[in-house]
C-alpha cells in the first residue's frame, strides 16, 4: 500500500524552495559561519589575560552561545568550516546525501558536490585518525583544543563517509578513525556488569550516552564483531530510567533529558535493530523509548520540545531532529506537522535562512550554519525524500 501524501504540492514546492534557498546561501559561504560554541575563537577574547582561564572561557562560551548577533559580530569571530556541515550534507544520520537530492538550482550537481564534500572531509583529518571542531571551547567537564578530535565529529563524518561519500568501510581513512575510537575514547570499566563506554574526547572521562552510542554504531560498522560496541550499547541500554528516558549523562550537570538527544539515541537503536545483526536485543528500550519521546518530547500540539516536559525556547536542532525520528518510526504525519511548523514560524523569507530557534519573544534571528542551517536543509532533504515523482503536480 503507498504511503499517503502529507503535503500539497504548493507545499512541496515550498519545502524544495526553502531547503534550495538555504543551502544556496551555504554554498555562497563556501559552507562557513558562526557556529553557538565558537565564542573562544574571538580575537578579543584571545588577547585578553582571561584566555588562560577555565571559569574565564566557560563564562565568555556562554555569553557568546547566548548573545544577540550584533554582540557576536563585534566578538571578532571568524566565519569557520565545520566538518559536521559537511557530513550531514552527505548523509550522515540516515540523512539523504546531496547527491540524491532532486532539485530545480541550475547547474545542481550531486555527484561533484558529493566527490568535493569527500575530499575536503578527507583533507581535514587529524593525525590521530579523528575529526573535531574547527574552534576551541570549554565544557564544564573538559576543555577542547581547536580542531582536536571528538567522538561526535568522528562518528559524524565516518557515518556521511560511508553513506553519500560512498567509502568503503575498509578504506585506510576509516579504518583510522576506529582505531582512534578504540584507543583514544574508549573507557573500561572495573566490575564485569560494569562493562564501557566512549568517551568523547581523549583527555577526559566524561560519559554522555548519545556519544558512546554514536562509537558503538560506528565501530560496529567498520569493524562487524568487535568486542567493544556490545558492551557500550549494552551499557547504554542498561542507562535507560524507568520512564523510557536517558539523562545526557553520568555528571551532576548532565542530568537533564532533551529532544534532539534522545533523538540521536532512538535513531541509533533503529539502526542496531535494523540491521538484524545486532549484538544486543534493543527492541525493549527502543520501545520503551520512542513512548516516552512522544509523550514529553512534545508539546499538545504536536511541536518539538528542547527539553522534556519543559517549554520555552525552541532550538531548531530539536525541530530537525524530530522530523527525522518521527518519520524513522513511522509517523510521517506527525513529521509533516512538524515540517509545517518549521516553514511557517522558523524560516525567514526575507534572508533566506531559517531562525536559530524561537522563544516567548518571538524568533532568535541568529544564523548558525551548523546548528541551524545544516541541520534543517538535512531534515527538509528527508521530507523531499518521501515526495511521490509527481508530487508538485497532483
Amino acid at each position: 500500500m503507498p504511503e499517503p501524501v502529507m503535503f500539497s504540492p504548493a507545499e512541496y514546492r515550498a519545502l524544495r524552495d526553502m531547503r534550495d534557498r538555504v543551502w544556496q546561501q551555504m554554498a555562497q559561504q563556501d559552507y562557513a559561519g558562526a557556529d553557538p560554541f565558537d565564542g573562544l575563537e574571538s580575537r578579543f577574547f584571545a588577547q585578553s589575560p582571561f584566555v588562560s582561564s577555565r571559569l574565564a572561557r566557560l563564562v565568555w562560551l556562554q555569553a557568546m552561545k547566548h548573545a544577540p548577533q550584533m554582540v557576536r559580530n563585534r566578538a571578532g569571530i571568524a566565519p569557520l568550516l565545520t566538518p559536521k556541515t559537511l557530513a550531514l550534507l552527505l548523509g550522515a544520520g540516515s540523512g539523504v546525501p546531496v547527491g540524491n537530492w532532486q532539485t530545480e538550482f541550475a547547474g545542481f550537481d550531486g555527484d561533484v558536490l558529493t566527490r568535493d564534500f569527500t575530499r575536503q572531509l578527507l583533507t581535514l583529518r587529524n593525525e590521530d585518525g579523528g575529526w573535531g571542531y574547527p574552534f576551541a571551547w570549554q565544557a564544564r567537564a573538559f576543555y577542547a583544543g581547536r580542531g582536536q578530535s571528538n567522538a561526535i565529529v568522528t562518528c559524524f563524518v565516518v557515518d556521511g563517509l560511508v553513506q553519500g561519500g560512498k567509502l568503503p568501510p575498509d578504506h585506510p581513512a576509516l579504518q583510522a578513525a576506529a582505531t582512534f575510537l578504540r584507543r583514544e575514547l574508549w573507557r573500561e570499566q572495573g566490575g564485569a556488569t560494569d562493562g564501557g563506554y566512549f568517551a568523547y574526547i581523549a583527555h577526559s572521562d566524561a560519559e554522555i550516552h548519545n556519544v558512546s552510542l554514536w562509537g558503538a554504531w560506528i565501530l560496529q560498522m567498520l569493524c562487524p564483531g568487535n568486542a567493544l560496541s556490545p558492551v557500550a550499547l549494552q551499557r547504554v541500554l542498561d542507562r535507560q530510567q524507568e520512564d523510557g528516558s536517558w539523562a545526557y549523562g553520568t555528571r551532576s550537570h548532565h542530568r537533564f533529558v532533551d529532544g534532539f538527544h534522545t533523538g540521536y539515541i532512538l535513531d541509533l537503536l533503529h539502526r542496531f535493530k535494523g540491521t538484524g545483526t545486532s549484538p544486543v536485543d534493543v527492541t525493549l528500550a527502543l520501545d520503551r523509548g520512542w513512548r516516552f519521546y512522544r509523550r514529553s518530547c512534545f508539546d499538545d500540539d504536536g511541536i518539538p520540545r528542547s527539553f522534556a516536559g519543559k517549554t520555552g525556547y525552541l532550538d531548531s536542532h530539536a525541530v530537525a531532529q524530530a522530523m527525522a525520528t518521527l518519520r524513522r518510526f513511522g509517523d510521517r504525519a506527525g513529521a509533516a506537522h512538524v515540517a509545517r511548523f518549521a516553514m511557517r514560524d522558523l524560516f525567514d523569507a526575507k534572508r533566506g535562512v531559517f531562525y536559530a530557534g524561537i522563544g516567548r519573544i518571538g524568533q532568535d534571528r541568529r544564523v548558525f550554519m551548523r546548528w541551524t542551517q545544516a541541520w534543517m536543509v538535512w531534515a527538509f532533504s528527508m521530507m523531499l525524500a518521501d515526495a511521490p515523482p509527481d508530487a508538485e503536480r497532483m
